[in-house]
């Protein structure tokens, strides 16, 4: 098919629909759109300069298991086939919802019918004190002025060096956040230009410990640095994390739980060591930063600007995008998706932003249908976490450390061989599952997200949930039929 796209580019054309965002949730959206209309013209616009790439497979790229080539999953004739403009290196400041224009930071706008803001999620950076090593120019120094006045990655117009913060991190040489592919080439690069045989993470979650193994996959040892008291606190007990802890060190590596930077030493620039609360002093050239991301809520604040809250034109936000059943937002015509936006939370029943990719996928089809005119709704989601980590496979679904606050006849059931590196931890409120850990034997882990899923009452089949021989079998009776007839379950 012809891609005819380019006849609606320009400033006072008029776009049937504009998508922000080139991944998961975009890409699922521009399908989801065209299975209802094959002909209104779509364009996709993004920052990155790729054609697009899977953000999950960033770390194996990293470690060598996949080439660049294979990290794509769309290539160039989705895009013509499907006849969508795609325009990287775009870089939006702000929406006139008003008007119906996204405006680019260089002063050009594109007009839409019905718009997509699918621009994901972007590294918090923690504010961490900087300081000169002793042998090298002070901070404040000429020299070291000059130094990040020459890096290409300087933004000149935000606070200057003293302090790592989100604005001047890439001012320093050997600090890296990990969150794109831009990343990944550029860690990528790094280590082989420096010959890094050691490294450090700042911060213990899935995003941490998934560069961890990146780094240790290359035969780099790794320092991991956790504020809480273990790793993958969002999803794991301490149970399940010892397992993977115990795993990292008997490989060598360490782990400082409880912990976290006080201060970065440099040295023209470049890192040469850090100092934790607790007063050590680690020698490191690279550090990543993998605290956690939020939801890129900076073109939505740059569109709120100047608007009071109360005012039609005002997109309402908490820690995401917020969105109804549709995927709309609170501006007609609008709608959100993937990381950036906060919906309904189908396990805690409030509204959550849960940035994961099959949910980004599952929100985008639905935005994308009802912005062409169906009428698909969005039931929830909630937490969901598939990660392989030394070769010990893990799942957590759902709430897994309940609350102590929480309503409610909470049941924790738990099988635990640390020898074995086995863990099955099941927590149950008012009979009904609510949330799981898997840890080594993760087989049955589509049984039990069906009955999350689907809200069994697991009373009767209680005393079986643990067992490492629980199975379909043990289903209560109606449930096992809705499984024949019904929509099946993924196991």
């Amino acid at each position: 098919m012809e891609n005819k796209s380019k006849l609606y580019e320009g400033k006072n054309n008029i776009f049937d629909y504009i998508i922000i965002g080139n991944s998961a949730a975009g890409l699922s959206a521009a399908s989801s759109i065209r299975t209802i209309d094959k002909n209104g013209s779509i364009v996709v616009l993004t920052n990155e300069n790729y054609l697009n790439y899977s953000k999950p497979l960033i770390t194996y790229y990293l470690a060598g298991r996949i080439k660049l080539k294979d990290i794509y999953f769309k290539n160039e004739d989705f895009y013509k086939e499907n006849n969508i403009l795609l325009k990287k290196d775009t870089n939006i400041l702000k929406i006139d919802y008003a008007n119906k224009q996204v405006i680019t930071d260089k002063n050009t706008g594109f007009a839409y019918r019905k718009l997509l803001l699918a621009n994901g999620g972007i590294p918090i950076i923690p504010k961490i004190r900087v300081s000169e090593s002793s042998d090298s120019p002070s901070i404040n120094s000429e020299r070291f002025k000059e130094h990040a006045e020459n890096n290409a990655d300087v933004n000149k117009n935000k606070s200057i060096p003293g302090s790592l913060d989100n604005s001047n991190f890439k001012n320093f040489t050997g600090i890296f956040t990990f969150t794109c592919l831009k990343d990944a080439e550029k860690v990528k690069d790094y280590i082989t230009k420096n010959n890094i045989t050691e490294a450090a993470v700042l911060g213990g979650g899935l995003i941490g410990l998934k560069s961890a193994e990146a780094l240790l996959e290359l035969g780099i040892k790794v320092k991991i640095i956790e504020l809480s008291d273990r790793i993958l606190s969002a999803s794991f007990d301490k149970q399940a994390s010892s397992i993977i802890e115990n795993e990292l060190e008997n490989k060598g590596n360490r782990i400082y739980t409880q912990n976290t930077i006080n201060q970065i030493f440099v040295k023209n620039g470049s890192l040469e060591s850090f100092q934790l609360k607790s007063g050590e002093i680690i020698k490191s050239r690279l550090l990543i930063v993998a605290v956690g991301v939020i939801p890129d809520l900076s073109i939505a604040e740059n569109s709120n600007n100047n608007i009071k809250k109360n005012e039609p034109g005002y997109l309402k936000l908490n820690r995401g995008i917020l969105v109804d059943e549709h995927m709309q937002t609170s501006i007609k015509d609008v709608f959100a998706a993937g990381d950036v936006a906060e919906s309904f939370n189908f396990v805690t029943g409030d509204k959550s932003n849960i940035a994961i990719w099959p949910l980004a996928v599952r929100q985008g089809d639905i935005a994308g249908a009802n912005m062409a005119g169906g009428n698909k709704i969005y039931d929830g989601g909630y937490f969901m976490n598939s990660v392989e980590i030394l070769n010990i496979p893990t799942i957590s679904i759902g709430i897994t450390n309940a609350p102590d606050d929480m309503e409610g006849n909470i049941e924790i059931m738990k099988d635990y061989k640390p020898e074995k590196r086995y863990y099955r931890k099941i927590v149950i409120h008012n009979n009904k599952i609510i949330g799981i850990i898997l840890v080594e034997n993760i087989d049955r882990a589509g049984i039990y997200n069906g009955l999350i899923r689907n809200k069994i009452d697991i009373s009767n089949i209680k005393d079986n949930l643990v067992k490492e021989d629980f199975g379909i079998i043990q289903l209560p009776s109606d449930y096992k039929k809705h499984l024949v007839v019904g929509d099946g379950i993924e196991v």
